[in-house]
Parts: structure tokens; sequence; C-alpha cells
């Protein structure tokens, strides 16, 4: 109605059918039922207007308790005989019913709900009662309040109105519910008949326990009570044989047989569950749905949980997870309800009412039980694939081996199903790898002067790390040590580090998750870091033009005598002309005078393309974007001031070397200027083609001046093989103001190289030669002229010249 007060109104039509009947209807109210809205269905009324109806029968649905309710209403009387559970109708917004009711010839009642109008009825309840046998209509009463969120939201479908169907199909067992080792419930799709139902001989459970009592539920008669003479023993699996059980209507049940299983659930200890896969990125599709997914596995042989109340989160909102019986060494598929229908094919999952959104880069996943113990926990990386085509999107992280007592990115990598994963199965690179070596001490950073953060190679014994030694040289003395992450601590100290001082910690009586005792590598340096100005630390090293699938990487060297901490130093680049796109360095690393660090957002990556990389010098950090070709790569401080800036393309590399792909550029000399194009190089072949993390293949010292003009080697080889591949001419002048020129001559005299032309110099500086002729070939083999000119504004004019020899390697 669009009544705007309250009101009663009503629809009915003729119907006397009272026996052996069945009334059915479908009904939504949208809105929050109460006991001034509530709807009364009259299966049987004495009078058209059923608001003035002495006798009848009724099903109400709403009312205070929001239930559903069937009444006898008896010399206009009414009488309460069956109700559904309390707060079933409970929204505010949507109530989908499907409302059923049988009376038989004998005049019993039963009332059915539907709830959600999913097909399957629940049993409210049954009655015998002969009151009120006859009517004369059937319809619908409405009463209404004059709430707005009730007016035009009744709605009301399939109401029909018949003879109950010939029931010939004898009671199926449904499902067996334990209750405990003594008791358990058997479930039927139908009221069963007492007498038969509760024959304590009519059950049997296999393989060795009779049933001592049976009791037909007095609410729910598809149900029945069993009371076992023998008890079930946690773990095992039984068979339910029930023979000679009849429904209503004295179909009988032959012996038939259910399986079920018993345990008493478990406490879970940490990683006795794991998550063992992770589908982050499903997109673009390689197999599986395009859906994201955990898996879970009970790493356990001997162990059953109920995973009921457990939660599942990545740092926001814990989901908390429905009842799932996972036993020994069974998988799980963990997706959102919407999407269990995509998995049809997998029987093992079960649905939450959600998922977090699983960052594709990495995040941060924790596995509770319902008391808030951590199960387990895993902060994966988009490292962790291994593979620079399989992180684009499709495939799953699949954990190695699930029984490993810590798991950290070496025991992760992209699956190799055909599909993109093996969500709910054993995962494809399953392997068993018991960990019998030995970790060490990666790192020691220094948060500030009372503190320091101690970095291992694996996830550690958390009980170890606080039972350690830590033996500080110059003596300082520590006082408690607390877990950081799985692979670290943090040392409290009780005198304050100085600066500039070199310290040295040795770390003893710790171990890995395994046990495993730490080895002879046990021993880091460190110090107070200072603050960081420019010409302290340079650009040394750029991989722009990664092979395909790889990653850039940046490398940077101290040239100063300070120590310093990358923390909060900001990776950038050149937008527009102007510097753009600053990413900040999340790493405490420590960088000791003389000391290399490499940041690229894919350690894992760099190490299987560059064997030969000092892997403990990586950060893995997201970089900003360096284009192929071209680009600047920007270091700055913490507050932005430019520390170094680069200015990188293709010309810079070796002529010889045809395509740069997978070639980094290297500085020749760290303490000669970034923008000096001579002073970059492709890194040698023999080297590797990159060097991440140590002394570049084409290091060359800067020859100290002997002189006006002195040059070095004498005998150099531009094979890019990494030894003596570049020729440095250094200079020195007393005064400053002269502009000089660089040029290369043959033995016969001909001008080959213009190195230098009309440049201003300082009064001393350098300049390299990788062999290369003005016209882009390289020198043949023998002895060539260096000839350096140079004049002042008063028109004085000096010349020096000195002979070297260029050589090519003998195959």
């Amino acid at each position: 109605s669009n009544s705007p007060g309250a009101a009663t109104y009503y629809l009915s039509t003729p119907s006397a059918i009272a026996n052996d009947v069945r009334w059915e209807w479908f009904v939504d109210l949208r809105f929050a039922t109460s006991g001034a809205n509530y709807v009364d269905t009259y299966l049987l009324s004495d009078d058209a207007d059923l608001t003035a109806a002495q006798n009848g029968w009724f099903v109400r649905m709403g009312g205070t308790a929001d239930v559903i309710e069937l009444f006898k209403r008896v010399a206009g009387s009414n009488t309460s005989v069956i109700v559904s559970p309390a707060g079933i109708v409970n929204s505010s917004s949507s109530n989908p019913f499907r409302i059923r009711v049988e009376r038989s010839t004998a005049g019993n009642w039963t009332l059915y709900y539907d709830d959600g109008a999913t097909g399957v009825f629940a049993t409210a309840g049954s009655i015998s009662d002969g009151a009120v046998g006859t009517g004369t209509h059937f319809g619908i009463s409405i009463t209404q309040s004059s709430a707005a969120s009730a007016i035009n939201n009744h709605f009301f479908d399939d109401l029909t109105v018949g003879p109950i169907p010939v029931d010939n199909t004898a009671p199926v067992i449904l499902a067996v519910d334990v209750l405990d080792e003594l008791h358990i419930d058997v479930v039927f799709d139908e009221a069963v008949e007492q007498t038969t139902a509760e024959i304590a001989s009519n059950y049997q459970v296999l393989p060795f326990s009779s049933v001592s009592a049976a009791m037909r539920d007095a609410v729910d008669p598809s149900r029945v009570h069993l009371t076992l003479g023998n008890a079930l023993v946690s773990g095992n699996d039984y068979t339910l044989v029930v023979d000679g059980v009849e429904d209503l209507n004295a179909n009988i049940l032959i012996a038939t047989q259910f399986p079920f299983s018993y345990f008493i659930p478990e406490a879970a200890e940490l990683r006795d569950v794991v998550i063992n896969e992770i589908m982050a990125d499903p997109t673009p599709v390689v197999g599986l749905p395009e859906v994201e997914f955990i898996e879970l596995y009970n790493a356990t042989t001997d162990k059953t949980f109920d995973l009921a109340g457990w939660t599942f989160s990545d740092g926001g909102t814990p989901v908390v997870l429905p009842t799932y019986i996972l036993g020994p060494g069974a998988y799980v598929l963990m997706v959102a309800s919407g999407n269990l229908a995509v998995f049809a094919g997998i029987p093992n999952k079960l649905g939450t009412s959600s998922l977090p959104a699983l960052n594709n880069d990495g995040d941060a996943l924790v596995l509770q039980d319902d008391n808030a113990n951590t199960i387990d926990a895993v902060s994966y990386a988009l490292s962790w694939y291994q593979d620079g085509v399989k992180d684009d999107g499709g495939w799953t992280l699949e954990q190695i081996d699930p029984t490993s007592p810590c798991s950290g990115a070496a025991n992760w990598r992209a699956s190799n199903a055909p599909a993109g994963g093996t969500p709910g199965a054993q995962n494809s690179i399953y392997s068993i790898v018991p960990d019998t070596e030995a970790p060490s001490l990666v790192s020691v950073q220094v948060p500030d002067e009372m503190t320091l953060e101690v970095v291992f190679s694996e996830a550690m014994d958390a009980s170890s790390l606080v039972g350690g030694a830590y033996i500080i040289t110059p003596t300082i003395a520590t006082g408690a040590v607390t877990p950081n992450g799985t692979n670290g601590a943090l040392i409290e100290l009780l005198q304050p580090l100085i600066t500039g001082t070199v310290y040295t910690l040795v770390v003893e009586d710790v171990s890995d998750c395994p046990g495993n005792l730490i080895g002879i590598a046990n021993t880091a340096t460190f110090a107070l870091p200072e603050p960081v100005e420019p010409g302290d630390v340079v650009i040394n090293e750029v991989l722009y033009d990664p092979i395909v699938g790889g990653s850039d990487f940046v490398e940077l060297y101290n040239r100063s005598q300070k120590t310093l901490s990358v923390q909060g130093w900001l990776m950038a680049n050149e937008s527009n002309g102007a510097i753009g796109n600053p990413t900040p360095i999340n790493s405490g690393l420590l960088l000791l005078p003389g000391e290399y660090v490499v940041i690229t957002a894919n350690a894992a990556n760099i190490a299987a393309v560059y064997p030969q990389s000092h892997v403990d010098r990586f950060v893995e950090n997201t970089l900003p974007s360096y284009n192929n070709g071209e680009g600047t790569v920007v270091l700055q401080a913490p507050d932005g001031t430019t520390l170094d800036l680069f200015r990188y393309d293709d010309d810079l590399h070796f002529r010889l070397v045809n395509n740069p792909e997978g070639y980094s550029l290297e500085r020749v000399d760290p303490d000669r200027p970034t923008s000096d194009d001579t002073n970059w190089q492709s890194a040698a072949d023999l080297a590797g083609r990159a060097t991440p993390g140590f002394r570049n293949s084409q290091f060359a010292e800067t020859p100290e001046a002997s002189g006006d003009m002195t040059i070095d080697p004498a005998i150099f080889s531009p094979d890019n093989d990494g030894y003596q591949d570049v020729l440095t001419v250094a200079y020195r002048f007393d005064a400053p103001g002269f502009v000089g020129n660089m040029t290369i001559y043959d033995i016969a005299g001909r001008e080959v190289r213009h190195l230098m032309e009309n440049q201003l110099l300082g009064t001393e500086g350098a300049i390299s030669w990788d062999g290369i002729l003005d016209g882009g070939s390289l020198a043949r083999m023998g002895p060539y002229i260096v000839v350096l000119e140079v004049y002042d504004i008063d028109g004085n004019v000096e010349k020096f010249k000195q002979t070297v020899t260029l050589a090519h390697r003998l195959d």
C-alpha cells in the first residue's frame, strides 16, 4: 500500500481445501519488520474479510521477534503453535523467503521455510491439531505502520494451494553431526516417523559400535539423536548404517550407509598450517580463473584443525574464516564466496565473506587462529617469482617446502604448472629441502646512537637471538635484544656510539629456524652514520636497458671518508627537463668509505642474470623509470639536495657494442666528473657485462700528473675485456684560465680523433680515450701520438705530446 499512515489491508480468494493440502508462496519484505509491521498469510479463514475472521489458520512473518510463526485462530483468539528460530527475518532491506505449510488428513501440521529462497527448506516444526478443520478463503493480510520504509515494499509471488504431492520415496540421510565421542545426530531430508526412528537397533556404527538409544528431535522431526555404545576415537573414519526407519508416509529406508569422521579439534602451533600458494595477479589469464586466491596447507602428519574463527589479513581488517575441517596433509583453496563457482572442479575450497586485495608487487599476509595466535606469516615481493615473465601476472607464487620451520624468499618461486598454478593440490615445485646451511650475518644498520639492527641471511630462531652473544670492538656493552622480523634483531647499546669510530660486531650462539648455528660469516663492521653531502657519494654504474624481462639497477659508491646510511635517500629521474618522481630508499644499509650499494626493484633477477654480483650489497627498492636509449639518473639527499646527476645515452657505450641491451654503463673513475662523457664505458664482456656491488671492470684511477700531461697506461687494449680498455690522460697547470685541444695522431701524423676542442680547463683534470676513431671504427694496433695544446687569454700557447701504444688481443 502507498498509504502514508498506519494501515491494515488484505487480499483474499475463495479456497475451501483443508485436508491433505500444501500451501506455498514466495515473500520478500524489504524493510525491518516489527510489532507494527508484519504479514499474516491466511491458509484457512471463515470470512472473505480476513480482518474479520473468527476462525482459521495463518502464518505470520515478522513481529517483534522477527520470526515465521504458525497460528490458529479460534473464536477470535490467536494461539501460536509452531515458531521458527528467532531473528531470521532480520534485514532492513530484503527478507526473501519461501514458506510451505502442509496439513494431513489426520490433522498433522508442518511448517517449513527456505531462508533466501535457495530451494532448500528447513523444518520449523510439526504438530497434530484438529481445531478449525474447514475454511472458505485464502489470502494475505498486511499490518503496516506509518514508517516510510514499509510503503510499497511487500512482494509476493508463486502462491499455490493444492494437494500434498504423493511421497513414494524413502528418507535420505543428509548428514551426520558428531556432537562428542558418544553422541551423534543423523539428519534426514524429511520428517521421519517417530516409532521407527527411535528403535536403537535400526542404527549401527561401523566398524565397531552399536547404538544404545535413539530419540527423534522434539522440534525438528527430520533429526534423530543417537547415543553410542562405544566411544568414537579422534582421527578415525566411520560409517553409519540405517535400516528400517520410515518417513511419515511409511516409506522405509533399507540398509543405507553414510560415512563420517570424528576428530577433536587441536590447537595449532606456528606453521602447522601454512600459506602455501598465492595468486596475487591473475591478469593476464594463463589457465586459471581471473580471480585472486590463497591456498592453505596442513603441514602436520597427525593433527586436524577446524578453521572456524581463524582470521586472514594483509594488515587491514581481518577476514574471519568459516568452519572447515583441515586434516593432516590436506590443502584448501580460500577464495571470496562470490568466486566459488569459477572453481567448480576443485572440491576442497572454502568461501569467505571477502578476500583482502592482494598487491601485485608484494604484501604482508598473516594467518591467525581463533585466539589471535599467529600460525603463519608471509611477506612476499615481486622478486620472489624469480621470473621476469611470470611476474607480469597469471602465475601463482608457490612454496617449495611447506614443512620448513621458516619460509622466506628462498622457499618461494613462480609456479611451473601449465595452468599457472595448482590451487587445492600439491605445488608444482614441491620439494622437501632440508636446511643444513649455517646462517650468516649480512649487515649491521644503525637507527640511532643507542641501537643496532642486525640482519641475517635467513629466518632465525627468535629465542636464540635473545640469548645470543654480541661482541662489539671497541668495547660497548649491549642490553636487551629484540627479534625484528624473521631474519633480524634490534640490539640495545648501553653506551652511545662515537661519530668517526668504526666498530666490529661478532655474533655467536645464534641459529636459524632448523637449528643451524651461525658459521664463520659472523662479523660485520659499522659506524654511526654521518650526514651526506654533495660529493660524498656518486652514481657509479647504471643498467637502464636490461635483457627482456629483466630489471634496472643503479650502483652508488661512497667516495668519502664518512660512514653513510642510504635510509631516505631519493632516486629520481628527469621529466620535462625537471627532476621528478623521487623515490625514497627504505633501507638502513650502511656505506662505509669505499663501499658500494646496488638499488634494484628485483634483486633476484639481477643476481640470476649477473651471477658474479655481490648480493650482500643489494637493496631491493622501487626505482623510478629509466628509459632505454637515453635518460637521467638523479640521486638526492633526504631533504631533496642533489647529490649526483647522470645523463646517459647509448652513445656512451663502447662503439663496438652493437646492442647495449644487458650491458651496464660503468664509471671509469669515481673522482672524475659525472658529466665527463669519457668517464663512462660499457662493462667488460669478460666481467659479465655488469659488475653490481663491486669495483667496475672499467675502473681506471686517474694518474697523478707528474708535470703538465701524464698518460696511463702507456700500452692499452680497447677490446672491452676489462683489462686496460681505456687510456687516461691527466693534466695539471700552475694557473687557471687555459683553453685546450686534445688530438690523437697516427704514426704518419694524420689526425684520427679529436678528444677535446676549445674546452675551458681547470688547473687539473683528466680525459679518456677508448680507441675509437672519429669515424666510429676501432683504431688499428700500433703507436699513436697524444697532443694537448693549450692557450690563455694573453695568447700564451703551450703544446704537450706523448706516444702511446694501442694493442689488440691475439686469438
